[in-house]
C-alpha cells in the first residue's frame, strides 16, 4: 500500500508600508465591496467579486489584521503594518504555488492597487520593477534531511539545521521543515517575509540612488552645455528631485515598522530563531536603513546643487538674449528717431509704405530668431563644487 502524500503549507507574501487607517479601507473592500473614497463603484464591485471571499474577519493579536478565506481554500492575512501572506495547504507544491501566484496577480494585487490609487504615487522607476519573491514551503517531518532529498527542489545555496527546524534555500523556494507542529513556524515565516521585503526595498532604493547619481555625474562631467539644452536638463533634474522626495518620505516611514516588528519578535521569543535559522538581526536591518537614508540625503544635496547650477546657466543665457534684443531694439529706435527728425512734413499712407512696414517687421522677426538661436547654441560652463564621498 503506497504511503500517503505529505501535506505542505505553501506561503507567498510581501510587505509595503501601511497603517491601521489603510487596514479599515482594505476591510471595507474585502468584506463589503465598497470604499469611502471617490472610486468607481462598478470597478470596486468587480474586484470584490474576483476576490471570491467566503469569510472576512478582523482579528487582533500582536498586530491587528484581516483574515480572509477564498472559495478555493486560500487563506489571506493582511496586517496593519502592510505585511500580507497567502497560505494554501496542498499535497502538490507546484500546483499550490501556481494557484497562490495567479490569485495574487489576478485578484489581490489589482484590488489593493486600485484601493490605494489615490494620494502620493509610487515613483514610476519603482512601480515598473517586476518583483519575483520566493515561495515558502513548510511541512512537519521527523527526518528533515531525508524528506527534503525526496522533494527535488534543485540546487541549495543555503542550508541551516537546528534541533527543531531545518531551513533550505533555493533560488525559487524557501523550505522550512519542522519536527513539531507549532504556531511559531507561521510567525517565523511572516517575520522572514517582512525581513526579506524590507531588505529588498532598501536594496532597490540603493540601486536607484546609484542610477540617479550617475545621471547627474554625466551632466557634471560634460563641463559645459548649450543654452538650448537647459530646459531639457532642468526637466530631468526636476523629475529626479520629485522621485527623491517620494523615496525619502518612504524611507523616513520605514524605521517605525522595524521597531514594531523587533518588539513583537522579542515578545514572541523569535529573535534567537530568526538569527540562527535565517541569519536575520533587527539591529543589522536598522543599521542598513540608516545607511540608505544617509545615502539619499547625499543624493538630494547633489540634485539640489545640479538644479542650482542649471538655473544659473539658464539665467545667464536669458540675460544674454535680452541684452542682444535690447541692442537691436535700441538701434531700431534710434534709426527711427533720426528718420523722423529729417522729415519736413507728416507721412502719408501709401501701399508701398505698407509693404515696407511689413518687410521691416518680418526682417526684425528673422533677426530676433537668428540672435536667439545663436545664443541658444552658445555653450556655458557648469560650475559644480567638488563633492567628496564614497562609492555606495
Amino acid at each position: 500500500m503506497p504511503s500517503p502524500q505529505p501535506n505542505f503549507t505553501i506561503t507567498f507574501g510581501g510587505w509595503y508600508q501601511r497603517t491601521t487607517l489603510h487596514l479599515s479601507e482594505i476591510y471595507d473592500l474585502f468584506a463589503l465591496g465598497h470604499s469611502g473614497l471617490k472610486l468607481d463603484k462598478t470597478i470596486l464591485h468587480n474586484l470584490h467579486q474576483k476576490l471570491d471571499f467566503v469569510s472576512v474577519t478582523r482579528e487582533w493579536g500582536e498586530l491587528e489584521y484581516i483574515k480572509c478565506l477564498t472559495g478555493k481554500g486560500i487563506e489571506v492575512r493582511y496586517y496593519e503594518d502592510g505585511l500580507y501572506v497567502l497560505i494554501f495547504n496542498s499535497t502538490h507544491i507546484v500546483t499550490g504555488q501556481k494557484m497562490l501566484r495567479d490569485y495574487y496577480d489576478e485578484c489581490l494585487a489589482p484590488a489593493i492597487s486600485y484601493i490605494f490609487s489615490l494620494g502620493a504615487p509610487t515613483p514610476k522607476v519603482l512601480a515598473n520593477i517586476k518583483q519575483d519573491h520566493p515561495t515558502v514551503v513548510s511541512a512537519v517531518t521527523t527526518s528533515p534531511q531525508t524528506f527534503f532529498a525526496k522533494l527535488k527542489f534543485g540546487p541549495v545555496y543555503s542550508q541551516i539545521l537546528s534541533p527543531d527546524l531545518s531551513v533550505y534555500k533555493t533560488p525559487a523556494h524557501i523550505v522550512i521543515l519542522s519536527k513539531n507542529s507549532s504556531q511559531d513556524v507561521t510567525k517565523l515565516i511572516e517575520m522572514q517575509i517582512f525581513f526579506r521585503e524590507f531588505k529588498d526595498q532598501l536594496h532597490r532604493y540603493l540601486n536607484l540612488h546609484r542610477e540617479i547619481w550617475e545621471e547627474i555625474s554625466d551632466i557634471k562631467e560634460r563641463g559645459s552645455i548649450a543654452g538650448k539644452e537647459v530646459e531639457t536638463l532642468r526637466a530631468r533634474l526636476d523629475s529626479y528631485q520629485k522621485t527623491i522626495n517620494l523615496i525619502k518620505s518612504r524611507l523616513n516611514q520605514m524605521g517605525t515598522y522595524v521597531r514594531t516588528r523587533a518588539s513583537i519578535a522579542k515578545k514572541l521569543e523569535l529573535e534567537d530563531k530568526l538569527a540562527s535559522v535565517f541569519q536575520y538581526k533587527f539591529e543589522t536591518l536598522t543599521n542598513t536603513h540608516s545607511y540608505v537614508q544617509d545615502i539619499w540625503k547625499m543624493t538630494q544635496d547633489y540634485v539640489d546643487t545640479a538644479i542650482q547650477v542649471i538655473n544659473e546657466v539658464k539665467a545667464q543665457s536669458t540675460s544674454n538674449g535680452i541684452n542682444s534684443l535690447r541692442l537691436i531694439t535700441t538701434i531700431g529706435v534710434l534709426s527711427g528717431i533720426f528718420t523722423y527728425l529729417s522729415k519736413d512734413q507728416f507721412p502719408t499712407f501709401t501701399l508701398i509704405g505698407l509693404w515696407y512696414f511689413l518687410v521691416l517687421v518680418l526682417g526684425t522677426w528673422i533677426i530676433n530668431q537668428i540672435v536667439t538661436t545663436a545664443f541658444r547654441s552658445i555653450h556655458y560652463r557648469l560650475k559644480f563644487t567638488q563633492n567628496i564621498g564614497i562609492k555606495s
